[in-house]
């Protein structure tokens, strides 16, 4: 990797150092897919092949996740191109994220699985374990891999083996609306919103100062409902496993940080509505269209503001800063996306020029810009656009905090199960002791 550095804005934080960081061990492992809670979960689905064609009939099958307007025009253009390219018909098909996992399984157990999937990371375990994946050892340890973040590139690795290419990241920070700030009577431009504390406080002054609801928060029975309260769990010093992978979810510090977060509703009052039918999708929108005054989202969320500014959609400012701190610290949910080749495809030289392809740095660069993701490339990363942005500044910062969800085969059961648990403490059908007593018992069973 390159020793220029370049620094944070307040000198503080070496922001190449920290976009390595991102990139280190620990930090990115298999962890989540962005549509979990970044930018890819909210698209349209789209499906079709690109309409070339080949002299020699080859053809590859390219299944990918959640892809939206704002990027639906990037694929049909280089899809196009690689056709032209390669002299192949691509078959390339967008599914939407609520039925995701459930397509990927039911084509590869009817022998159909797609050539190359771009899917989250953490599925990977799952088709290992069913022989389905294509391990890309050879192509990861050459030119190729080389120019991802070694970390990231570790992120698409299991059991020793590499099955998938990192195509892009992202983790989350904590979105102000200034505008709302101002009218509570509270500092826009130094919001205090450095802890747990902090944001009840703040969003206490907006519950009685105005109409808009304070804080968004997820509750709905949904995968992101997880991933938006695990950031409380880990800051009071809470885990998911132990080092032996057994379940530890009913801790104190659990059960005190599920304590929290139901008392953001329960108790006092800063919340939207209707927690328990939102999902992070409803809160990230309710937040872009002005009408909340905090939310934990990913860069997009920015990004998406701004355009809508532009188009005179909306018309305020707002901000952005770490997710606050607990007592055990301060934590951004870490999640990544691979690109894979799966073992039923008979056009692997094929799959794997895809993959080249697609993961060249000027490519890279306008998928990342496009959809407000981290990118996974090294050279990418080192650009201006990222290094010297406003928006992307606090993400940069926030790598040092990134967490990644427990590298689990069945981490969706595990996720579901812990869910349920929220919600029973979130509606207030249990205290956080007896939801997280009774999600531990069911997780030990089903992991015996």
């Amino acid at each position: 990797m390159s020793t220029d550095k370049i620094s944070d804005t307040d000198g503080s934080i070496d922001r190449r150092k920290v976009l390595e960081a991102m990139g280190g061990g620990g930090i990115i492992a298999l962890a989540g897919c962005l549509g979990d809670d970044g930018g890819s979960g909210g698209g349209d689905g789209t499906e079709g092949g690109s309409g070339g064609g080949s002299d020699d009939g080859r053809t590859i099958q390219f299944l990918t996740m959640g892809v939206g307007d704002n990027i639906e025009s990037f694929f049909e253009e280089n899809n196009a191109q690689f056709e032209e390219e390669h002299d192949v018909t691509l078959e390339f098909t967008s599914v939407t994220w609520d039925n995701a996992q459930q397509t990927v399984n039911n084509r590869v157990d009817g022998g159909e699985a797609p050539d190359v999937a771009r899917w989250p990371a953490r599925w990977i375990p799952q088709l290992v374990g069913k022989g389905e994946l294509e391990p890309i050892d050879e192509l990861m340890e050459g030119d190729f891999g080389d120019r991802f973040y070694q970390g990231m590139a570790d992120g698409c690795m299991y059991q020793g083996s590499y099955y998938g290419a990192p195509w892009a990241a992202s983790n989350k920070c904590l979105y102000y609306n200034k505008d709302v700030f101002e009218a509570a009577g509270l500092d826009p431009e130094d919001p205090q919103l450095d802890t747990w504390e902090d944001m009840i406080a703040a969003g206490e002054q907006i519950r009685d100062e105005t109409d808009t609801p304070a804080l968004g928060l997820a509750g709905a029975d949904a995968i992101e409902t997880g991933s938006q309260y695990y950031h409380y769990h880990w800051s009071h010093g809470a885990d998911l496993i132990d080092d032996e992978g057994r379940p530890v979810v009913n801790s104190d510090e659990g059960v005190e940080a599920l304590g929290l977060y139901s008392d953001l509703h329960q108790e006092y009052g800063i919340t939207q509505p209707s927690p328990l039918s939102s999902t992070r999708q409803d809160i990230r929108q309710l937040f872009e269209s002005g009408e909340l005054g905090m939310v934990i989202a990913h860069v997009y969320t920015g990004i998406n503001i701004d355009a809508a500014k532009e188009n005179d959609e909306v018309d305020f400012d707002y901000g952005i800063v770490q997710v606050p701190a607990g007592p055990e610290g301060r934590y951004s949910l870490n999640t990544i996306d691979a690109v894979s080749i799966f073992a039923q495809t008979e056009v692997k030289d094929l799959a794997e020029d895809l993959l080249r392809f697609y993961l060249e740095p000027d490519r890279h660069f306008e998928y990342a810009t496009n959809k407000g993701f981290m990118p996974t490339v090294e050279e990418v990363g080192e650009r201006d656009y990222f290094q010297e942005s406003s928006n992307w500044a606090p993400y940069i910062e926030a790598g040092q905090y990134a967490r990644a969800r427990p590298k689990l085969s069945n981490f969706n059961e595990f996720n579901n199960r812990m869910v349920q648990a929220i919600q029973e403490a979130l509606g207030g059908q249990k205290s956080p002791q007896k939801a997280l007593n009774d999600a531990q018992s069911d997780l030990e069973d089903a992991m015996e």
